[in-house]
C-alpha cells in the first residue's frame, strides 16, 4: 500500500515504515513547515519552553544533525494526552550530541525528550513518543512519561555527568545544570562511576560538588574523583570547565564500570581508566591528588568570578593569584569594554586608585632606608607652618594615617556641615574638588593644590571649631586613625624635597623598572587618558551619588565610561596604572623584603591597631594594611571606573613569608550601592566581592 505525505509543495512517497525512515520523515515536516514565534521562559539564564493555551514551542530540538524550532499543540485533554506539530523550521547545525546539549529537547531513539518545561510556575519534564498515522500530514506524539522537576546546578560547570532522580536520568549540560524530579534525591555518575551519594537539591543555590560527598573536601573519595573528573575532561583545561564527552564515556565504559572511589585499588584502576581516556584524548592528563585539587580549585575560582560578575553588575575581573602549590596562575573573566565585548586578559590595565599609597609608602622607607630620612621628623621641617599641629605630626603619622589632615577627596558640597568646619574662606561650588572629580576628569592640579585644600580646613577648624571631641578626618595628631589622601600627597612632595626628583621618577627607577613590572605606568600631571591594553572603567553616577548629581551633570542613571581621569586628582595618593600579574610581583616584593634593609622592613611591618576600620579589624602598618580577618596584608584601590586590590596572605602569622601567598584581583567598574529592605545601605569592595571567596576556596573559612 501506498500514500503520499503533504510537505510543502512536495509529495514524498510513504510505506509503512521503521523507526529509522520515521526519522527521516520528521526531519523533512518540520523543516518544510512555517515556522512560528511564542514565549519562552528563563531559568539561570537558558531560554526554556512554556505550555501555554495547550501549546509549546520548542526553541530548539536536535535531530539528525540539524536544531529545529517546533511547536507542539495539544489534540486531546484527555489522558493520554497526545500533542501535534503545529509548525516548524530549521535555525541551525546541531552538531554531535555533546555540542547541543545545553539548550535542545532531543528526538532519539523514537522519543522526543523536553528537558524542562514551565506550565503555571512549576517545572516538569517530558518525554514523548510519536503515534505514526499514514492518514494526517502533521506527526501527533503523546505523552510517555511526565516528571514535576526542579531544576538543579552544580557550583561549577561540570558537564556530561549522568544523573538519576526517580526515575529520571539526565546528563548535565555545559553549565553544570540538572532537572531533578521534585522529592526525590539526585545521584551523579559517570557512565557507571558513582560520584559520592544522592544529595536533595535546593534549586535556589547551586549544589556545591563537595556535598556529594560525607566529608566534604576532605573525603578521600572526593580527592579521587578530582583526579577522574581531569582526566576525562575533553580539552584538558579545567577553567574553562570540565565536560566528559559520551564518546569518552562509552569508550572508557569498561574502565568506569570496573573503578570505584572506594576502593583499595583505585591506584591501579586510575592506571586503567588512564589507558582508556588516552585512547580517546592522547592528551588526557593523570593527575596526583595534590594537582588535581589545584586544577579543581582554578575551575572553582573562575566559576566563582563569574558569578559575581553576574550578581554584582560588573564588566570584567582580572585575577592574579599565587596558589598554594607557589604557581602564579594569571586569568580574567568577563569583558574589557562592555560596547566592543572585549574580552578580559591578564594583560589589561587598570587604574590602581589607592593601591598606590603602597608604592609612595615604599619610597619613604628606602628613604629611611638610606638615613636620608627618619619616621619621627616632623611635618614642619618640609611644610614650615603649613598645618596647625605640624611640630606634632612625624612622617609616621602620615604614613599610617594618624596625622589628622583634612582628605581634599572630602571636600564635595555641604562637606563643612558633614565634618563640623567653619571655612574661613568658603570654596565655590565649581572650585569644590568632588565636583571637578565628576564634571571635569581632565582638569589639572598644580603642584600644592592638594595640600592647600586640607590645610585650610585643618586650620580653618583649628581657628573656629577646636573642642575636645573632634569630628572625622580631623584629629589630633597620633591618638586616631583617619584615613585622608592628603597625607599621601604630602609624602610625595617631602619625598621630591629629599631626591630633588619627580615622585613619577622615583617610582619608576626604584620599582617599576628594577622589579620588571613593565605593564605598571606612573602617569605625570595632564596625561588623562589610558592607552594601549587597558579595561574601560564604569561609574553609575545615580547609583554612586545620587538622582541629583547625576541630573546636574546630565549623566544617565546607567553606566557610562569613565577610563580618563588626570593624575592630578590624586598623585602619589591613588594615580598609578597597573595589571594583576604586575601587582602580584609588587606584593612579594613589599612582604618578602625585597625592597628594604630587615631593620627597616621591621620599622615597615610596625603596626598601629584599629578596630572596626570600614567594618575590619585591621592593623595600619607605614604604607601596608593587614587585615586579621582575611589574614591578608595589601592595600586596595578605588577611584572612580575601577577597583583594585592586592594582598600577601598568610597562614601562619608567626611565619608570614614561608606561609604567604601574593594575589591581585581588578575590577573595572565603581561598585554599586546595595539597598536592604530596611533602607540601610552598603557598599561592597573588591575584597568582599571577589577576594574573600577566592580565599575561602583556596583555605577555608
Amino acid at each position: 500500500m501506498k500514500t503520499r505525505l503533504l510537505t510543502g509543495n512536495r509529495w514524498l512517497p510513504l510505506r509503512r515504515i521503521g523507526a529509522s525512515s520515521l526519522f527521516f520523515v520528521l526531519v523533512l515536516s518540520w523543516a518544510a513547515l512555517a515556522g512560528t514565534s511564542a514565549n519562552a521562559a528563563n531559568v539561570d539564564g537558558r531560554e526554556i519552553p512554556v505550555l501555554t493555551d495547550g501549546t509549546i514551542l520548542l526553541p530548539e530540538v536536535a535531530f539528525g544533525g540539524g536544531l529545529y524550532s517546533v511547536e507542539l499543540a495539544l489534540v486531546s485533554s484527555a489522558a493520554p494526552a497526545v500533542m501535534r506539530v503545529a509548525s516548524s523550521r530549521l535555525v541551525g547545525t546541531a552538531g554531535s550530541p555533546d555540542s547541543y546539549h545545553d539548550h535542545a529537547a532531543r528526538f532519539v531513539n523514537n522519543i522526543l525528550s523536553i528537558p524542562i518545561l514551565e506550565s503555571s510556575g512549576a517545572y516538569y519534564a517530558v518525554e514523548l513518543e510519536p503515534l505514526l498515522s499514514l492518514t494526517e500530514s502533521t506527526l501527533k506524539f503523546q505523552v510517555k512519561n511526565l516528571w514535576p522537576v526542579k531544576p538543579g546546578k552544580l557550583s561549577v560547570p561540570l558537564a556530561g555527568l549522568d544523573y538519576v532522580s526517580g526515575t529520571k536520568t539526565g546528563v548535565t549540560d555545559s553549565q553544570g545544570r540538572f532537572y531533578a524530579v521534585d522529592g526525590s534525591p539526585v545521584a551523579f555518575s559517570i557512565g557507571a562511576l558513582g560520584l559520592g551519594n544522592a544529595v536533595t537539591i535546593n534549586s535556589s543555590n547551586a549544589t556545591p560538588y563537595a556535598s556529594l560527598y560525607s566529608q566534604g573536601e576532605n573525603d578521600p573519595a572526593y580527592a579521587r574523583s578530582l583526579r577522574v573528573l581531569g582526566l576525562l575532561d575533553a580539552d584538558n583545561n579545567s577553567v574553562n570547565g570540565i565536560q566528559v564527552t559520551s564518546v569518552m564515556k562509552q569508550s572508557a565504559a569498561s574502565a568506569l564500570a570496573g573503578a570505584s572511589l572506594t576502593s583499595g585499588s583505585f591506584e591501579s584502576q586510575y592506571v586503567t581508566l588512564t589507558t582508556a581516556a588516552r585512547s580517546v584524548n592522547a592528551g588526557a592528563v593523570s593527575y596526583s591528588a595534590d594537582a588535581a585539587e589545584i586544577n579543581f580549585q582554578k575551575l572553582e575560582i573562575q566559576s566563582y568570578m563569574i558569578t559575581r560578575l553576574e550578581e554584582k553588575s560588573i564588566p570584567g575581573v582580572s585575577l592574579s593569584i599565587e596558589l598554594p602549590n607557589g604557581e602564579i596562575w594569571h586569568t580574567a573573566a568577563g569583558v574589557a569594554d562592555t560596547k566592543t565585548g572585549e574580552a578580559m586578559t591578564p594583560l589589561h590595565q587598570f587604574r590602581i586608585g589607592s593601591a598606590t599609597k603602597s608604592f609612595t609608602a615604599m619610597l619613604i622607607m628606602q628613604l629611611v632606608d638610606e638615613g636620608k630620612l627618619t619616621l619621627d621628623k616632623k611635618l614642619d621641617e618640609f611644610f614650615p607652618g603649613k598645618f596647625p599641629n605640624g611640630n606634632m605630626i612625624t612622617i609616621k603619622m602620615l604614613l599610617n594615617h594618624t596625622a589628622g589632615i583634612f582628605s581634599f577627596t572630602n571636600e564635595f558640597p555641604d562637606f563643612e556641615s558633614a565634618f563640623g568646619v567653619t571655612m574661613d574662606d568658603q570654596p565655590g561650588m565649581t572650585d569644590l574638588w568632588f565636583v571637578r572629580y565628576i564634571g571635569l576628569p581632565g582638569y589639572v592640579y598644580g603642584p600644592g593644590e592638594l595640600i592647600d585644600i586640607g590645610a585650610a580646613v585643618n586650620w580653618s577648624f583649628a581657628r573656629n571649631n577646636a573642642t575636645a571631641d573632634r569630628p572625622y578626618l580631623v584629629n589630633e595628631p597620633g591618638k586616631e586613625w583617619n584615613y585622608s589622601n592628603t597625607h599621601y600627597v604630602l609624602l610625595q612632595e617631602i619625598a621630591e624635597q629629599i631626591t630633588q626628583n619627580s615622585w613619577e621618577h622615583e617610582i619608576r627607577t626604584r620599582f617599576v623598572q628594577p622589579l620588571g613590572l613593565t605593564n605598571t605606568i606612573v602617569p605625570s600631571p595632564g596625561q588623562l587618558a589610558l592607552t594601549g591594553t587597558y579595561a574601560r572603567g564604569y561609574v553609575n553616577w545615580a547609583d554612586n551619588q545620587g538622582d541629583y548629581v547625576a541630573d546636574l551633570f546630565g549623566f544617565p542613571h546607567t553606566d557610562v565610561e569613565r577610563s580618563n581621569t588626570d593624575p592630578s586628582y590624586t598623585m602619589g595618593s591613588g594615580a598609578m596604572i597597573s595589571t594583576a600579574a604586575d601587582l602580584v610581583k609588587w606584593a612579594n616584593a613589599v612582604m618578602e623584603g625585597q625592597l628594604l634593609s630587615p631593620a627597616t622592613q621591621a620599622l615597615m611591618r610596625e603596626p598601629f591597631e584599629v578596630r572596626s576600620a570600614f567594618g575590619e579589624d585591621i592593623n595600619m602598618l607605614q604604607g601596608v594594611v593587614q587585615d586579621l580577618g582575611l589574614q591578608v596584608f595589601g592595600h586596595r584601590g578605588q577611584i572612580v571606573g575601577y577597583d583594585a586590590s592586592w594582598q600577601y596572605h598568610y597562614r601562619d602569622a608567626n611565619n608570614v613569608i614561608g606561609t604567604g601567598t601574593a594575589m591581585a584581583v581588578l575590577l573595572n567598574r565603581t561598585l554599586l550601592t546595595e539597598f536592604t529592605p530596611q533602607g540601610d545601605f552598603h557598599i561592597s569592595d573588591v575584597n568582599e566581592v571577589m577576594l574573600e571567596g577566592i580565599l575561602d576556596i583556596l583555605y577555608g573559612e
